[in-house]
């Protein structure tokens, strides 16, 4: 595995850290707009940068159905350990929200648009000779 590969994968697993972290930690009320279904927003363009990610390190069909089924265990592990947590509370619609961010990001990774990792490894490679 190339030395850029290894920091894609470790990339991707700072991501989930800060997923399970901003999932499971117990944060502060921010001031700002009210924006409906703000933290739906969130799950949403987290799990789907994380789909889009993920599904670049691997290859084929395969990769993309590892990454989603991945994705959405990870999600709803986490609903479960919050339904555990007395200063947070599982919710159905995060999970919905996580999933639908998971398909999305594996529609995107499966366009040119969604494979700008593998592009940039191509480009900087060293090439023989």
């Amino acid at each position: 595995m190339s030395a850029l590969r290894r920091l894609w994968w470790l990339i991707g697993a700072g991501w989930l850290v800060l997923i399970v972290a901003l999932s499971l930690l117990p944060l502060p009320e921010l001031p700002g707009p009210d924006v409906p279904f703000q933290d739906k927003w969130g799950h949403l363009l987290a799990y789907g940068f994380a789909a889009v990610w993920f599904a670049q390190l691997g290859t084929g069909t395969r990769a993309m159905l590892v990454t989603g089924v991945g994705l959405v265990l990870f999600g709803f592990a986490l609903e479960q350990i919050q339904a555990l947590l007395p200063y947070r509370q599982a919710e159905p619609l995060d999970l919905a929200a996580d999933a639908l961010g998971t398909v999305l990001g594996l529609g995107l990774a499966a366009t040119p648009a969604g494979r700008w990792l593998r592009t940039l490894e191509r480009r900087t490679a060293r090439r023989p000779g």
